[in-house]
């Protein structure tokens, strides 16, 4: 059933994103997708489409990597007079390798798209999403946003931005008499995305049920969401035990742990 408020969701041509625009369209919400990929977003819209027909779908296609891309991508959406109730910056990308080796390029289009791009295009629409009753900013970040990750060095940092920046963020908005609007930051563990394509199904050798579906993890965003309250949120219960740990361990201890673990990741893909 249509509830006349719209999403704008990032990085919704795969994984999450992809989920969380099907989860979305079921709960009567209209979107707005956006991905560098307009084939599978199109993909994607024609298949919601053949299944539910009251929403209106529309697709953007932009690189929110790149300089100005936000800017873009909100003039596209005011030039459509769509207004945008709860915004989803799910749009993300990691790099595995020691940062001495590290591509520059790359670690500038992650910086970019991961930070900048989450950061402008949180600015860009708050003023029409915290006028709304249904109002909501959802960062997706990582549990990786709790400590620092060897052989994922600037992509933990990232997500520690991310969710240092949603925090924040809840905070001011508080203060607002006139702020409607939610804050929340998924954290999510290991999920199986794109990311392991191209790898063994469990790549570190967890626990069966330790590596999260993409299905998964949108299905908890959307009930977090549904709770009505800010603030982060860490998907499943053995994240959240470790989560708390890395708060507990010494940082040259959780440091050692990471690395073994990356280093085995590392060698498998």
């Amino acid at each position: 059933m249509r509830n006349n408020k719209t999403v704008l969701i990032t990085g919704a041509s795969s994984g999450i994103g992809y989920e969380l625009a099907k989860l979305f369209a079921k709960e009567g919400y209209d979107l707005i997708l956006t991905a560098r990929r307009l084939e599978r977003l199109n993909h994607l819209k024609e298949s919601i489409e053949a299944t539910i027909s009251d929403i209106k779908i529309t697709t953007f296609t932009e690189d929110l990597s790149e300089e100005n891309s936000a800017e873009e991508l909100f003039k596209k959406v005011k030039d459509q007079n769509l207004n945008v109730d709860i915004l989803i910056n799910n749009a993300g990308i990691g790099d595995l390798s020691y940062f001495s080796e590290a591509n520059i390029e790359k670690l500038s289009k992650m910086i970019n798209l991961n930070i900048l791009g989450l950061t402008k295009l949180s600015r860009l629409f708050i003023s029409d999403i915290k006028s709304s009753e249904a109002g909501a900013i959802i960062n997706i970040a990582s549990t990786a946003s709790f400590q620092p990750v060897p052989l994922m060095a600037v992509y933990a940092a990232t997500k520690a931005y991310v969710k240092s920046f949603s925090l924040a963020l809840a905070a001011e908005l508080e203060e607002d008499k006139n702020n409607k609007a939610k804050i929340i930051c998924i954290c999510p563990g290991v999920t199986q995305t794109e990311f392991f394509a191209n790898a063994n199904a469990n790549p570190l050798g967890l626990p069966e049920g330790f590596i999260a579906s993409s299905e998964e993890v949108a299905e908890f965003t959307l009930k977090t969401l549904q709770q009505g309250k800010s603030g982060v949120a860490v998907h499943g219960k053995m994240n959240s035990l470790l989560t708390l740990a890395s708060r507990i361990l010494s940082n040259k201890f959780s440091n050692y742990i990471s690395l073994k673990i990356m280093r085995r990741l590392e060698e498998k893909l």
